[in-house]
C-alpha cells in the first residue's frame, strides 16, 4: 500500500500544481520533480496511473480447478531470468496438481522475434490463462489482444505492452525507479557531473521505461550524458562497454546510471582490471555478486529491487482471476513484498547473503532447501 499511496500523492501533487515526489525511506529517500508535461509525454504513465484505481471483473473467466496455465517467459538468458523460472516451477509444485494440473512454458531466449510465435503456440494449446513476460512492448501487443479475444486472461509479469487490453500487470512503477536513480546520482555527484548510462534490453518496457524516467530527470537539469549504451543485462556486455568507456573517458567519469546489477558486475570488473577507483553507481540491486563486490570496493551506490520472485505473485493473480474474483489492474510487488525497497551502500551488509551464490537476486521466497537443490547456495566454510 505504501507504493500505491506514493502514486496517489503524485497525482494529487500534479492537480495542486506541485511536483515533488519522494521514493524510498531512511538513507535511501530520494526526492525528484516531475511535471504534467512528463506525464503527457509518457504513454506508460498514462496507462499505469488510471489503472491504480481500477479493478477487473473476472467473473467471465471463472472455472473450477485444476487449471492449465501458460507462462511465456524471458527464458534462461541470464541469472535473473533463470531464478525467475526456478521460482515459477517451485511455486507451481507448491500449489499442487489439484490447483495447477499442467504448466505450459515458453523460453523466449530474451527475443521478441522468438516470443511472438511462441505465444501463438501456447495459445493453440488452449490454456486457461497466460502469464507473459513481454520481450517487446510493441511486438507483443497484438498477441496479448488475440489471447484476450480468445477468452484467455492475460497477466503481464515484470514488463508491459502497448495495449491496455489485458487483465492485470504485476511489477512496479519503472518510470519512477529510473527517475529516482538519476536523481540520486545528481544529488550525490552534483549537477555538473559527467555521467554515463547503461540500459538493459532495448524494446522491453522494463528497460525502456526506466530509461525514459531517467532521461526526463537528466533533461530537467540540462545534463548531457557522456554516452548511453545498451548492456542487455549481461555482465560480459557490461564489462565490454565499460572498458571502452574507460579508454575514452577515464577519470572524467563522475557517475554511472545502470538499469541492472548484472551489468554493474561487469563494470566493476572493468574498473578492477584498470586499477581505477569506482565512481558512484545508481542501479545496483539485491544481487549477491554485486553486493559482494560493492562491499569489497566500498563505492557509493543506490540500489532498487526487481525480484524474480514476483512470478509467485503473478501465479497468485492467475488463480484469483480463474476463481472469478475481482483483481486490481496494477499490482505492485512492494505491497506483497515490503522488503523489496530501495537501499544504499550504507545498508549493503544487511542485504548481502554469504550463503547465496553470486547469481541470486533477492528477495527470495523459495526455502533454502530448494535453493541448495538448484545450486544457488554455496558451501559454508
Amino acid at each position: 500500500m505504501l507504493r500505491k499511496l506514493i502514486y496517489m500523492l503524485f497525482i494529487l501533487s500534479l492537480l495542486l500544481g506541485t511536483s515533488l515526489v519522494s521514493i524510498g525511506q531512511d538513507s535511501a529517500m530520494v526526492e525528484f520533480e516531475i511535471t504534467q508535461e512528463m506525464v503527457d509525454a509518457s504513454p506508460y504513465l498514462q496507462s499505469v496511473i488510471p489503472r491504480l484505481n481500477q479493478e477487473y471483473d473476472t467473473s467471465e473467466f471463472a472455472k473450477d480447478p485444476p487449471y492449465r496455465i501458460a507462462l511465456a517467459a524471458q527464458g534462461t538468458s541470464n541469472a535473473w531470468s533463470a531464478l525467475f523460472d526456478a521460482h515459477a516451477y517451485w511455486y507451481v509444485e507448491h500449489l499442487g496438481e489439484d490447483v495447477v494440473s499442467e504448466f505450459l512454458y515458453g523460453d523466449a531466449q530474451a527475443s521478441a522475434d522468438i516470443q511472438v510465435p511462441q505465444v501463438e503456440d501456447l495459445l493453440a494449446q488452449e490454456p486457461d490463462a497466460l502469464i507473459l513476460v513481454p520481450m517487446g512492448a510493441a511486438a507483443l501487443s497484438a498477441p496479448v489482444e488475440r489471447a484476450m479475444m480468445q477468452g484467455v486472461p492475460v497477466v503481464l509479469c515484470a514488463s508491459a505492452v502497448e495495449t491496455d487490453n489485458f487483465v492485470t500487470e504485476v511489477g512496479t512503477n519503472l518510470y519512477a525507479i529510473g527517475a529516482t536513480l538519476a536523481q540520486w546520482l545528481i544529488d550525490t555527484v552534483g549537477e555538473d557531473g559527467d555521467f554515463l548510462m547503461m540500459t538493459g534490453i532495448p524494446g522491453t518496457s522494463t528497460s525502456d521505461i526506466m530509461e525514459e524516467g531517467a532521461l526526463a530527470v537528466f533533461d530537467s537539469y540540462g545534463i548531457e550524458l557522456l554516452d548511453k549504451q545498451a548492456g542487455f543485462w549481461s555482465p560480459a556486455e557490461g564489462k565490454k562497454i565499460m572498458e571502452t568507456w574507460l579508454a575514452q573517458h577515464g577519470d572524467e567519469i563522475d557517475g554511472i546510471w545502470s538499469g541492472g546489477a548484472q551489468m554493474v558486475q561487469g563494470m566493476i570488473s572493468a574498473y578492477e582490471d584498470a586499477e581505477m577507483s569506482i565512481p558512484p553507481i545508481a542501479g545496483g540491486e539485491m544481487q549477491n555478486g554485486f553486493l559482494r563486490s560493492a562491499i569489497e570496493h566500498g563505492f557509493e551506490f543506490y540500489a532498487w529491487m526487481y525480484p524474480n520472485a514476483m512470478i509467485t505473485i503473478c501465479l497468485d493473480a492467475v488463480i484469483q482471476i480463474l476463481q472469478g474474483e475481482p483483481i486490481p489492474r496494477f499490482i505492485d510487488f512492494v505491497d506483497t513484498m515490503p522488503e523489496a525497497r530501495p537501499f544504499t551502500d550504507a545498508e549493503a551488509e544487511d542485504y548481502y547473503r554469504p550463503r547465496w551464490s553470486d547469481d541470486v537476486h533477492g528477495p527470495v521466497t523459495m526455502p533454502d532447501e530448494k535453493l541448495a537443490e538448484l545450486g544457488f547456495l554455496v558451501e559454508e566454510e
